[in-house]
């Protein structure tokens, strides 16, 4: 049976946290992670209100976790940045990788991170737990759920927590320009963190375009 967790961990116990401790309002959005030999090189959206991304880079230069770390892209506020794992501080990747779990999306910020992963057994998501017990990854399960625990009655594949979301930004004029609310506002509501939020509209997202604009296309249901 396919399950989806939600697992949070402290902002300093994955490497690129350290950016918090010196720009507390910066958040960070993992894009995608490719293995590349001994290693892996994620890649991560960097937003900074400061707008000095170059100095950001430079914090993540220094980090001894870390081999190399690229902006790759800078539009002002926000960038792109490429990293280079150092072998031995992989943490939580190690854990990913030795377990094979998939991770959807993650995201951090001063509060800590989110991850959302997707296991095809159980025995997988028990396996990942013990392996970052093994390298004190201080990882807490938040939420899990079984891909047949898909509310139907909501429709487009959601599950009833990215509904509630989805539903009570729009109620609340998230969606209005300008916005009436912000996101820290509705994930209090809800009694979440403001990434937990941010996450499940983003698999809300998700899920929506590809039960409506991807549906009927040739290999999509």
């Amino acid at each position: 049976m396919v399950s989806i967790a939600d697992f949070t961990l402290p902002a300093a116990d994955f490497p690129l946290g350290k950016i918090f401790e010196d720009r507390p309002e910066a958040t960070l959005e993992l894009d995608r992670v490719v293995p590349s030999g001994d290693t892996v090189m994620p890649y991560f959206w960097v937003q900074d209100p400061g707008r000095d991304l170059e100095g950001v880079r430079a914090l993540f230069d220094g980090l001894p976790e870390l081999r190399s770390a690229d902006l790759l892209v800078d539009t002002g506020e926000k960038g792109l940045f490429r990293a280079e794992w150092e072998p031995e501080y992989l943490g939580i990747m190690e854990a990913i990788a030795a377990a094979g779990v998939t991770v959807l999306a993650a995201s951090g910020s001063a509060d800590g991170w989110n991850f959302e992963i997707r296991a095809t057994t159980v025995e997988q998501l028990s396996q990942f737990q013990q392996r970052c017990s093994e390298l004190d990854v201080d990882v807490t399960l938040a939420r899990l759920s079984q891909l047949s625990e898909m509310a139907p009655d909501t429709g487009y594949d959601l599950t009833p927590e990215q509904h509630e979301a989805l539903l009570l930004a729009y109620e609340s004029g998230y969606y209005d320009d300008p916005r009436a609310v912000d996101q820290t506002a509705l994930a209090s509501e809800l009694g979440i963190t403001r990434q937990a939020f941010a996450s499940r509209l983003r698999r809300g997202y998700r899920s929506l375009i590809g039960s409506t604009l991807l549906s009927g296309r040739d290999g999509n249901s």
